[in-house]
């Protein structure tokens, strides 16, 4: 196993701002009424602590609405050799900060996208149907982009679980060519249960894979929270991924090569299914963070533990065997809380 230790940590995930003109029943956001925001020299302060940082992404609440913030962590990270991301809802782009976002040299722009149509992408968000065609045209822009990688990313969910193949049609059709599928994480510090069974989300996985667009690859994510090699769903799953090799999923990096910073200062593990802070930014540095916490390293070790291992850590202490939790019961851990700062 890959022991925790300097060089080992190559990818941060950096929440700039915690506000957002949307209002996402599944949001994940760590705290929706943080409003510290982190400026590009709090960022770079703390990249360069990190030695081998490989990659950069810029995430909400909706970055963009802080987006000279954004821009200069780009410019920051382009000058050290940095690749970057921003995941964003697409609503507040237009053709001058494509050109800015071009010329800092962002490496890819990552939209979120649940719809093909401007009146049920309305009625689930509760916005104006202005708001869609908005995100088409950032897709779009973006795809024509000469130096931007244009990704999308579907939750799946029972919002979108009928619905995957044409939403992935859809994306194909704007001319996407990465078209990500997030597994629906509870995010029960914002008050989002699961939706849905592993069996339906067996089942939407199995059609939409049937169904993938050649010209489009999918790459699936956080699906060992759901399937553990082994299991009976895993068993009907792998051999729709083997065939194709259009049909992507990679080994969770988060506590293992990747970290989230919180525009607070706070570290945590994963900010969708382990909020819980490690640190601090601006009391330590986050490579001693990474290095010595031990709540990291329980995380991490457990990971390789299939009878015990959990990203539900609002249910799961890390570490923690089901022989423990049989004998004392889950641990439920805190909701997260603002630093005082």
């Amino acid at each position: 196993m890959q022991q925790l230790g300097a060089g080992n940590l190559r990818a941060i995930e950096i929440g700039v701002t915690s506000r957002c003109n949307f209002r996402c029943s599944y949001c994940g956001a760590y705290d929706l009424l943080e409003r510290k925001i982190l400026s590009v020299d709090d960022v770079a302060s703390v990249i360069d602590t990190l030695p081998d940082l490989e990659r950069v992404k810029l995430s909400g609440g909706e970055v963009l609405l802080e987006f000279e913030i954004c821009e200069g962590i780009i410019k920051l990270c382009t000058e050290r050799g940095i690749s970057t991301q921003i995941n964003s809802n697409g609503t507040l782009l237009n053709e001058e900060k494509f050109d800015r976002l071009e010329a800092a040299g962002l490496d890819v722009l990552h939209f979120s996208l649940n719809h093909t149509d401007a009146q049920s992408h309305s009625a689930f968000y509760k916005v104006t149907e202005k708001m869609f065609p908005k995100i088409v045209y950032s897709v779009q822009r973006a795809v024509e982009s000469p130096t931007i990688d244009a990704v999308v990313e579907t939750i799946l969910f029972n919002e979108t679980e009928k619905r995957m193949t044409e939403v992935h049609r859809f994306a194909a059709d704007l001319g996407v060519r990465k078209h990500e599928i997030q597994m629906e994480i509870p995010s029960l510090h914002q008050g989002y249960e699961n939706t849905m069974t592993r069996d339906a989300l067996a089942d939407a996985i199995v059609d939409l894979v049937s169904h993938r667009d050649p010209r489009t690859e999918l790459y699936f994510s956080c699906l060992s929270a759901y399937f553990h090699a082994g299991t009976e769903h895993w068993k009907r799953l792998q051999p729709y991924f083997s065939a194709d090799p259009g049909v992507i999923y990679s080994s969770c990096i988060e506590g293992k090569a990747q970290l989230h910073l919180h525009s607070n200062g706070d570290v945590m593990i994963c900010e969708l299914g382990n909020p819980d802070v490690i640190g601090n930014v601006f009391e330590t540095d986050m490579l001693s963070i990474y290095n010595t916490s031990d709540r990291l390293k329980a995380f991490v070790h457990s990971k390789h533990d299939e009878g015990s291992f959990s990203c539900f850590r609002h249910f799961d202490f890390p570490g923690q065997t089901e022989a423990q939790k049989a004998e004392g019961g889950p641990t439920l851990l805190p909701l997260p809380t603002v630093r005082g700062k």
